[in-house]
């Protein structure tokens, strides 16, 4: 017990981080760090310290998608689903810029935010991002590239908006 409240200490931050970046939403974050780390203590066997990190951050990755899937199979997509609210009249400094850009990253496809996250807001190197999606450390350049590109373009693209 006593390794695990170790980890905790050590890693909630980090991964409350990276769950509230990738939910945009804090409280949900919280949830999923709670869930990751009761996920770390049914599991049998131990955890590496040098991999708990990545490995944390997948359960916590998983743990989102899985909520992301059944909030899908619970929301109507229909022509009356509400449009997500723009604020025209915010001008990109500050917070404001901050709200954009967590706007743009939401735009992202999620595999390619995650690698991203990872790189950036994580600092993991590549291999551990590779590591943490289950992918190759080819495809993880890769996946950190193009959610660069599509962030730099969605962000191009809502300073367009009026």
């Amino acid at each position: 017990m006593k390794e695990i409240e170790a980890l905790y200490r050590q890693h909630a931050p980090a991964i409350l981080s990276f769950a509230w970046r990738l939910c945009g939403d804090r409280s949900t974050a919280e949830d999923i760090v709670s869930e990751t780390f009761v996920r770390l203590m049914t599991r049998p066997g131990r955890i590496e310290t040098r991999t708990a990190r990545a490995y944390l951050l997948t359960i916590a990755r998983n743990l989102y998608l899985s909520r992301l899937r059944r909030r899908l199979r619970e929301v109507p997509l229909g022509d009356d689903a509400p449009a997500p609210e723009l604020d025209p009249v915010r001008r990109l400094d500050g917070e404001a810029r901050l709200d954009a850009t967590m706007r743009a990253l939401g735009e992202v496809p999620e595999s390619e935010r995650a690698a991203l996250l990872l790189r950036v807001d994580q600092e993991l190197p590549y291999d551990e991002v590779a590591a943490s999606l289950g992918i190759s450390v080819a495809a993880a350049r890769v996946r950190v590239h193009r959610a660069r590109l599509r962030l730099a373009e969605a962000l191009r693209e809502k300073e367009k908006k009026p």
